[in-house]
């Protein structure tokens, strides 16, 4: 089955800033630290329980960062929701991968990869806690209801400005905790409380998954991906991935009911994934969602 574009750009500057001006899950994440161990937490039926279904990104330009991190705040809304926290209600539709592209590329990155596809996690997960997220909804004369990899192109082009009032509306959902991760332990740790992860590395994968649902890790990938699964409770720990591909790009079995499109990862993988020489994967929390509105205000 053929692979799909990738976009992830390092940029191991942009991640220590970011990192210097946040707490970094080894220092914030102490509270929960081991709380993961021995676990099995499934994001995904979080999603299906507010969303009704998984939600399957399938991109057509190298904008693998931002919808990642489009299903990352997904995730996490549906978590909160789910769980009830603070009195939230589903915004209605997805993350709109394209307003974080061009935050990103632009607003972030300023326009420093010039003309050609892709970003860096560090800046995107830097746009959705400063700047906040958009759903797929009309805004105005911007409809961004369908996504659309010509309009995420054209607006992550450098000095691209988007029409007025946007930026505004989206402070209102902001994330409001980034942290970066950098072993396997940190990454269950923050899944097993609610917080999904956006790994960002060169490692590859083949398009099998084995009998256990894992897919063997082949090649260079410069992409970025949710993490949104761990199961540290198997004979094989590990954590579910969901690529942004669409539901076809992979095959073979699957385990604890896994979204089509998903595979597993061996913990030792992720380790090299998170860590080694240019680190760029961050947990999320603390979604400034969509407020329950009460029956006065929707009149």
């Amino acid at each position: 089955m053929p692979f799909g574009p990738m976009g992830w750009s390092p940029d191991p500057r942009a991640v220590a800033q970011l990192d210097a001006s946040c707490a970094s899950f080894a220092s914030a994440g102490y509270k929960i630290a081991d709380s993961g161990a021995g676990k099995v937490v499934l994001l995904h039926d979080y999603i299906r329980k507010v969303v009704g279904q998984d939600i399957i990104r399938e991109q057509t330009i190298g904008d693998c960062v931002s919808q990642a991190y489009a299903g990352a705040v997904d995730c996490l809304a549906c978590v909160e929701i789910g769980m009830k926290k603070d009195r939230e209600r589903w915004g209605g539709a997805e993350n709109a991968s394209e307003w974080i592209y061009w935050g990103s590329r632009v607003q972030v990155g300023k326009g420093r990869l010039g003309a050609g596809d892709g970003s860096v996690g560090a800046w995107a997960a830097e746009f959705v806690r400063d700047y906040g997220t958009l759903i797929r909804t009309t805004y105005g004369s911007v409809d961004f209801r369908r996504y659309s990899g010509d309009r995420a192109k054209a607006w992550g082009m450098p000095r691209f400005e988007p029409p007025p009032g946007l930026l505004e509306t989206a402070r209102k959902y902001r994330v409001t905790t980034v942290s970066l991760v950098t072993t396997y332990e940190q990454v269950r740790d923050a899944i097993c409380n609610g917080f999904p992860v956006v790994v960002c590395s060169n490692q590859g994968f083949t398009d099998t998954r084995d009998d256990d649902g894992f897919a063997r890790a082949s090649g260079i990938w410069g992409h970025a991906m949710l993490l949104y699964g761990v199961d540290d409770n198997a004979r094989r720990p590990g954590v579910l991935c969901l690529n942004s591909w669409g539901r076809n790009w992979n095959s073979g079995p699957k385990r604890h009911d896994q979204a089509d499109g998903s595979f597993w990862i061996d913990a030792s993988v992720v380790n090299r994934m998170v860590g080694g020489r240019m680190p760029d994967s961050w947990a999320l929390s603390n979604f400034a969602g969509y407020p329950r509105r009460t029956l006065y205000e929707m009149v």
